[in-house]
């Protein structure tokens, strides 16, 4: 049996490709080790979101009680509640009128006629 071959072995680098290589090396761990901060950070924020998902606290203070007046005279059609913002859908003389009152107060924040052409 022979010894190794020559053409197996690898040639020495030249020193300049080594240092090439060893700056490629290490910026590469850098941007390895920045995505692994980003991911872990990531599945932090989930967890916590997760975690205080299942928290549903009311809101501070003692519930309202409200009379609101219906200022328009018809038949209310619908309601939608928004935060503290009720709309009401009313079919009246004039047309369709969406009124929009404020829950805990029970004040008229606005009113729009809807008009058909």
């Amino acid at each position: 049996m022979t010894g190794p071959i020559d053409e197996d072995r690898e040639a020495p680098l030249d020193p300049a490709i080594a240092r090439v290589q060893a700056r490629l090396r290490t910026m590469m761990l850098i941007a390895a080790g920045t995505l692994g901060i980003g991911l872990i950070a990531v599945f932090v924020a989930i967890a916590f979101r997760v975690a205080r998902s299942g928290e549903a606290t009311p809101p501070a203070g003692a519930p309202f009680q409200t009379l609101i007046e219906v200022v328009t005279p018809g038949t209310v059609v619908s309601t939608q509640v928004d935060a503290d913002r009720l709309s009401l859908t009313i079919d009246g003389p004039e047309g369709k009128v969406i009124e929009i009152h404020h829950l805990p107060s029970g004040k008229l924040v606005g009113r729009a006629v809807l008009l058909a052409k």
